[in-house]
């Protein structure tokens, strides 16, 4: 199964409305499609095999044309929806991705093979039918929905005024989903994972910790600056980039805020890449009039670029967004990774 595309970020929140204004606000995502989905509009509900029954409320929008959100509010039952936000607060709840010459047959036959069930699905308006594979414990803690062809928004069309909202203020730059980061129990155990469903042949491993070189001069809230350690691979599926993070030692947001509250899980979005100064200090200086300062961060590699998370968790549903800005080329000692991991080498066992 070849992943080429990522269709959907699915955020689970309390309040859509609330949700799509945060989000016009802080990404300037102004044109939604909402769809209520009451109890006449869904059939063949099964929840890990069990006939069921649930309701729930989506807004579809893309961040500047270029990052496409599924704001979903659960409205009662037992939907995927619903058991995420009630087990664990909002959050990204799972990606829809879409999988490129593979029929529905195909998909679950994948899945099958991996011995991975379908968590949840269910049938909209007698006609679509989504279903959620139960890729938490591999992945995770998110599901994974496979479409064989591009997703197509239907129902109403909202359009919210972002700079209205913001004041006049700029909102985030986005420029598609550079990565999705991931934080997990284990980072070597998740890659063999991410190859096997995902088909991510070859990850970039790097451990991240206070040292020169590395992080530079990390800070954490208002540790500055703060001793801490985490382990790192990056692939990509398609146009879908994956940070896997494990942390090692030390207080930050992926143990303090997120894996100790909610155990492993989608943590961040990074969106926005700048080489220009004067723009990081402005996006910097505009988000935390927003109420989104950085909450983590640290100069790299040598002072040649430096990191930092946006505290978007309660304004947009659960997650943070990451910004980078390269202030000039790294020297190649702190570029390289510490070792590549490459499934096509594997070895056949005897």
């Amino acid at each position: 199964m070849k992943i080429t595309t990522l269709e959907k970020v699915g955020v689970v929140v309390r309040d859509l409305d609330r949700a799509m204004h945060q989000h016009a606000t802080v990404l300037d995502t102004t044109v939604w499609t909402l769809n209520d989905h009451p109890a006449d509009r869904l059939s063949a509900m099964v929840s890990y095999g069990r006939r069921s029954a649930g309701t729930y409320r989506t807004a579809y929008g893309r961040a500047q044309g270029v990052v496409p959100f599924e704001l979903v509010q659960p409205t009662g039952g037992e939907t995927p929806f619903n058991e995420f936000l009630l087990s664990r607060g909002e959050g990204i709840g799972y990606l829809t991705v879409r999988a490129e010459g593979a029929d529905a047959a195909a998909i679950a036959a994948h899945f099958a093979a991996l011995g991975i069930p379908a968590a949840h699905s269910h049938v909209v308006d007698g006609d679509v039918r989504r279903t959620f594979w139960d890729t938490r414990r591999a992945l995770g803690g998110y599901l994974l929905e496979v479409l064989p062809t591009a997703y197509v928004p239907l129902g109403e069309t909202r359009t919210l005024d972002g700079a209205a909202l913001r004041g006049g203020r700029p909102a985030l730059p986005v420029q598609g989903v550079r990565h999705v980061g991931v934080v997990v129990d284990d980072t070597m155990a998740a890659l063999e994972h991410y190859h096997r469903i995902l088909g991510i042949d070859r990850f970039a491993v790097k451990t991240w910790q206070t040292e020169p070189g590395r992080l530079d001069n990390p800070f954490y809230r208002d540790i500055s600056p703060v001793q801490h350690g985490y382990f790192t691979a990056q692939g990509a599926a398609g146009d879908v980039g994956f940070e896997i993070i494990q942390c090692t030692y030390g207080p930050s947001h992926y143990n303090r805020e997120f894996t100790d509250q909610r155990g492993p899980g989608i943590h961040h979005l990074f969106p926005y890449l700048t080489t220009d100064a004067g723009d990081w200090a402005a996006t910097v200086e505009s988000m935390t009039a927003l109420g989104a300062p950085l909450c983590m961060g640290s100069d790299l590699r040598g002072g040649a670029s430096e990191y930092g998370y946006f505290d978007t968790f309660d304004r947009l549903g659960g997650f943070l967004i990451e910004g980078v800005h390269r202030r000039f080329p790294a020297e190649d000692r702190y570029m390289a990774p510490d070792w590549e991991v490459d499934f096509s080498t594997l070895v056949e066992k005897d």
